[in-house]
């Protein structure tokens, strides 16, 4: 998946709802800039853009233990909050 985004930008739609042995992996890839391919011992670097959204409270899951607390972090350099389309 970040192969093919290289140079670009990946959409991550509902990160809340990432399974927390998932988590892990993604924030090595995140950290590092470089993929792993399943059995490969060489990684590949990847310049890729992420967007990610949710609509639950991660700071909260990240407090509850249900979402990593480094991941959150490295997640939100640029937040953008806004009302439901219910309530607007």
């Amino acid at each position: 998946m970040f192969e093919e985004c290289e140079r670009g930008t990946l959409f991550l739609d509902e990160i809340g709802d990432l399974p927390v042995d998932l988590q892990p992996k993604l924030l090595r890839v995140l950290e590092a800039m470089e993929v792993r391919r399943i059995g490969s011992h060489k990684a590949i670097p990847v310049n890729v853009r992420v967007v990610a959204a949710t609509h639950r409270d991660l700071w909260q899951m990240s407090k509850a233990g249900r979402f990593r607390e480094d991941l959150y972090y490295r997640l939100d350099v640029f937040s953008i909050k806004t009302t439901p389309l219910r309530q607007r």
